[in-house]
């Protein structure tokens, strides 16, 4: 099993939809993208804004996400990876940006939040055996502890050698070494162990001095470290607010910094701030930001959005302009396999609860919500029924399944019986009304009667076959007792539709 915010953008009633922002059920903020060694998705992490107005009108953050994806257009929502309540020093609605890496057997996430009583941020950090969590404070109080305020918007890098640096600062740019363990740091260089970066013209275009930049830029906010080649770069929020994202680059993640320029200029993208992260995957260059392009979203309701990047000869970056478009699709999904309802390509009005310990899954269904995977690949047969594994305490619920969008072809009304409870699961087959063929979009819309949540939805499969064949799941362990269609005994069944105990079953 599989969250969120009433939120989200409408679904569009086309074949042609925007892939921005790439999460539209709740509001997301600050993405820090990550591959790891060894692991085919990409992850990006983030804090949720959770702004209401006329009671928080201001950034008010009580978590920290996490969301995955193997094909850059639908992502899957990873729950209550790190709440604010993990950290017992930590004040409430001030969970901001952060970023995770892996060392050893761990993940290290490392954000930033105030502690009850006091406006100053400080820095900490969560640490999880999986990436998508959830996380533990593990020491207990603060990792950076400046007592100037500023310190926010942790970036963090390993460097080839297995060293660890943290860059962090709004205003003022500073960085550390992490200790070999991830969880302390290195006292020798710096003001105890803390160097403050010279945010001078050369480095960083410019300076700021009362809120007015004297020369083309200068530094902000929000530090990005990354390397390519033997090139090294530092991302970030400039120019003052509203910002735009530059940068400069280095031989050494220490510096000294050379300004390269603006990598994305400030564009009326509904959000005065912005934060970036880039990522090499599936063998392109990813630019990640924060707009307020989600439904009902703005400067304190902010969604991720991303961009393909693109280098010079010389290492610099070419600049980056942001789109509704984004990015296109690595790969189609595979429709026959399970895949968990909260991997979406866009959604609104559901929520997704839960963490990856306890099971994560989609809540908060009412009339009129809906939700939208893409570019499930359905192959020249089509698909025929679908499993639901899905929890109802009133069974008020139908689920409308449509192709490609909210207007299209209806594959499927499935009345969604009751369980016995919200937490009481069932797995159910049902035919579909219209086969599939083809690559295609599915539209999931919702309707049924009263306030309450109609049901709960943890995962979902198209089958091959109707709902009269089972499935069988794994290899045959007595393959004397399959049978042809025609009641020929079958030593070795494969792939295909055959007899098993009097009952017709399909071996995916």
């Amino acid at each position: 099993m599989r969250t969120t915010l009433l939120c989200g953008f409408l679904l569009m009633a086309t074949a042609v939809w925007a892939q921005n922002p790439i999460v539209s059920h709740c509001y997301t903020a600050d993405p820090a993208p990550m591959v790891f060694e060894g692991n085919d998705s990409l992850y990006v992490y983030c804090d949720e804004d959770m702004n209401v107005p006329g009671v928080n009108d201001f950034y008010y953050m009580e978590r920290w996400r996490v969301y995955s994806t193997v094909d850059m257009v639908n992502w899957t929502d990873h729950g209550d990876a790190m709440p604010r309540t993990a950290f017992k020093w930590g004040r409430e609605g001030t969970c901001w940006a952060s970023q995770c890496v892996k060392k050893g057997d761990y993940y290290y996430w490392y954000m930033c939040l105030s502690k009850p009583g006091d406006w100053r941020h400080y820095i900490g950090f969560g640490r999880s055996k999986k990436p998508s969590g959830p996380y533990k404070d593990v020491l207990k109080k603060p990792l950076i502890d400046t007592g100037e305020g500023g310190d926010i918007d942790p970036t963090v890098f390993i460097d080839d050698d297995g060293q660890a640096y943290l860059y962090w600062g709004n205003n003022k740019l500073r960085y550390a070494k992490l200790s070999s363990a991830m969880i302390y740091i290195n006292t020798s260089i710096g003001k105890n162990g803390i160097v403050e970066v010279p945010l001078t013209a050369e480095a960083f275009g410019g300076v700021k001095v009362d809120d007015k930049v004297t020369g083309k830029d200068c530094y902000e906010e929000g530090p990005w470290l990354d390397k390519r080649g033997d090139n090294y770069y530092l991302m970030y929020a400039a120019g003052g607010v509203p910002e735009h994202i530059s940068y400069s680059m280095s031989k050494s993640p220490e510096g000294p910094w050379e300004y390269k320029g603006v990598v994305m200029k400030q564009q009326d993208t509904g959000s005065f701030t912005n934060h970036s992260g880039m990522v090499h995957y599936q063998g392109k260059d990813y630019f990640f930001y924060h707009t307020g392009w989600a439904k009902g979203g703005g400067g304190y309701n902010r969604s991720m959005a991303v961009e393909e990047m693109h280098f010079n000869a010389d290492g610099t970056i070419k600049p980056i302009t942001a789109t509704r478009k984004g990015v296109k699709a690595l790969r189609t999904m595979n429709p026959y396999l399970q895949q968990q309802a909260e991997t979406l390509n866009a959604a609104l009005g559901i929520s997704v609860v839960g963490n990856e310990d306890t099971g994560v899954y989609v809540t908060g269904i009412h009339a009129g919500d809906s939700m939208r995977v893409a570019n499930l690949d359905f192959g020249t047969e089509g698909a025929k029924s679908i499993t639901l594994r899905v929890a109802s305490a009133n069974g008020k619920g139908t689920l409308v399944i449509r192709q490609d969008h909210a207007k299209g072809k209806v594959l499927a009304r499935i009345p969604i019986a009751a369980t016995g409870g919200d937490d009481v699961w069932e797995e159910q087959t049902f035919d579909l009304a219209n086969i599939p063929t083809g690559t295609h979009a599915v539209h999931f819309g919702f309707t049924g009667s009263g306030s309450a949540n109609l049901f709960n939805w943890d995962w979902w499969q198209f089958n091959e076959f109707t709902s009269e064949i089972e499935a069988v799941t794994s290899s045959p362990q007595s393959s004397s007792v399959f049978y042809t269609l025609q009641g020929i005994p079958v030593a070795n069944p494969t792939k295909g539709i055959y007899m098993k105990d009097g009952r017709k079953v399909a071996i995916p």
